[in-house]
């Protein structure tokens, strides 16, 4: 028994022995290559500009064979360092079946190249247009309605004075009285929008559509004060002025036939009191015209004198009154507009919102609104002119 452990140990030694004679006849053979091989100073990439080394190898045989240490082919700078890899790939991707290196560059700027990866950016707010000012709104003189009708009392027929001989009585006089009645109408919008649109939209979509009306909300009324229509505003041009027509000796039928004494002719039709605080309102159409009057054939502009004023009055644009250019059409406006009543029934402060309506919501709508109860009408109408065309 003994013997056989003896034998087995000795079996062992040999074995172990034989191995290591066959790797030192290995390394003997490696080195007698290494021997035979000349060394090569090899630089391993050109054109980047980048110190990357240049180490010392032999043919045939990888640093491992050769005992000696990788050298740091790669810098430590990342920039730097995706550079020589790109680079790498670029020189040795065409001679490569590999298809990862054969494979394009990922770039966010290419569609299927890593494009779809990238999120685009949208900021959540709309960048609006500059938005319309009325100038009804501004300038009229508001009165809160507490009922349908509002009457407003305004001063009627003046006492007279005559004359009465000695002895004789005076003749009876009083004053008389007017009012201005004016009923409130409703004018108004609404819409529906789908819940998801309002679960899902960047921008605040009631907030949104509130500014729009409101800005359309104003025109309306600019266009009810100074146009008019049959139902609860009476409009300064036409029935509420007096006309002054165009053009010499009152033959224009165009804007185009205006002479700068037209609007000393339209000034003048009031009463020095009741120009205080008056202005010029007219569509922007008609500037141009306006702007290049004169005097005479060769005296200086109407305008001249002070560019922000025609013959002395301040001006404003209104986009409401019509800038067509026709026959018997009052175009400009002249007068103070705090002799104008606006009556105010009620107005919504917002766009109000009903998300539970029959048939929207089993669509998964909303409904919005928005509206106003207002009516207007001249105070005095003989403290506007117009100028107007035959």
């Amino acid at each position: 028994m003994e013997n056989d452990k003896k034998q087995a140990v000795v079996e062992l030694m040999k074995e172990a022995n034989k191995e290591l004679v066959d790797e030192v006849k290995t390394l003997k053979a490696d080195i007698e290559l290494l021997k035979a091989a000349p060394a090569k100073n090899t630089e391993f990439l050109k054109g980047s500009g980048i110190e990357v080394g240049r180490p010392d190898y032999y043919k045939g045989f990888n640093f491992k064979v050769q005992g000696t240490d990788q050298p740091d082919l790669l810098p430590k700078n990342d920039k730097d360092r995706d550079r020589v890899v790109k680079e790498v790939i670029d020189i040795f991707s065409k001679y490569s079946k590999n298809p990862l290196i054969q494979k394009a560059a990922m770039q966010e700027g290419t569609s299927g190249e890593g494009s779809e990866y990238v999120p685009e950016q949208w900021f959540n707010t709309v960048i609006e247009k500059a938005r319309l000012v009325s100038v009804a709104l501004t300038a009229c003189r508001r009165f809160p309605m507490a009922g349908n009708v509002l009457h407003i009392p305004k001063q009627g027929t003046s006492v007279t004075l005559t004359y009465a001989a000695e002895e004789n009585a005076s003749t009876e006089s009083e004053p008389g009285s007017a009012d201005v009645d004016i009923t409130a109408k409703r004018y108004g919008l609404w819409g529906t929008v789908s819940q998801e649109l309002l679960d899902d939209a960047m921008i605040d979509i009631y907030s949104y559509i509130t500014r729009d009306a409101v800005e359309a909300a104003g025109q309306k009324i600019d266009n009810l004060v100074f146009n008019g229509d049959a139902y609860a505003f009476t409009g300064i041009l036409g029935g509420g002025s007096t006309d002054v027509t165009f053009g010499a000796s009152n033959t224009a039928t165009s804007y185009t036939d205006m002479v700068s004494r037209n609007f000393f002719d339209a000034i003048y039709s009031l009463a020095g009191i009741r120009r205080r605080g008056a202005k010029w309102y007219l569509p922007r159409e008609i500037m141009p015209y306006v702007m290049n009057l004169k005097f005479g054939a060769s005296d200086s502009a109407l305008m001249s004198v002070n560019p922000s004023a025609i013959a002395g009055y301040p001006f404003e644009e209104v986009e409401a009154i019509t800038g067509t250019d026709a026959t018997s059409t009052d175009f400009i406006l002249f007068g103070n507009l705090d002799n104008y009543a606006l009556g105010v029934r009620s107005m919504s402060q917002g766009i109000e919102v009903n998300p539970w309506a029959g048939t929207q919501f089993k669509q998964h709508q909303v409904l919005f609104r928005y509206f106003l109860r207002m009516a207007g009408a001249p105070i005095f109408a003989d403290h506007f002119v117009n100028l107007k065309t035959l």
